[in-house]
């Protein structure tokens, strides 16, 4: 999986990019003037991510399938946990939680294995869990919340 920016990105959606391919043990590449193929040639032929930018923060993620197909984009503000620049991301694949179809595309797209809410306090100390509500997308590691992104809103395609 690659993980991307807009063309000329902030620090703070450079940031959000790098962020991401940590949690999802992805890559993170910077854009420059680099057109969709070339993106879709880093990903070798993985899913694709693209933050986009609302007033120079990060404002959306377009989710792209290894075709350069857009699946689906989520708009959201963003959230940043102040705990975030100590914690240590295992090598490992996070779970997914949540109902409805924000969860469902998730699922889709990253095929990450799903838990039932009342199954979370059965996952090891150190495992790492997108949590997917109505209204926010929580990531959290060790039990605890890393970052969270607040929906604005989702569209399929």
């Amino acid at each position: 999986m690659l993980v991307t920016s807009s063309r000329k990105p902030s620090a703070r959606t450079r940031a959000l990019c790098k962020l991401l391919s940590r949690f999802m043990a992805g890559r993170c590449i910077t854009r420059g003037k680099m057109g969709m193929q070339e993106l879709l040639e880093f990903a070798e032929g993985g899913p694709l991510i693209v933050v986009g930018e609302y007033h120079g923060n990060p404002g959306e993620l377009s989710f792209y399938d290894e075709v350069g197909k857009l699946l689906f984009s989520l708009r959201f503000t963003d959230w940043y946990s102040k705990e975030l620049d100590s914690y240590w991301f295992p090598d490992i694949e996070p779970r997914l939680t949540g109902q409805g179809e924000i969860a469902d595309a998730f699922e889709a797209f990253f095929h990450f294995q799903r838990v039932e809410s009342d199954k979370i306090d059965q996952l090891l100390p150190s495992s790492i869990l997108i949590s997917i509500g109505e209204k926010d997308i929580d990531f959290m590691g060790s039990g605890k919340s890393l970052f969270k992104l607040n929906l604005k809103g989702f569209k399929k395609y």
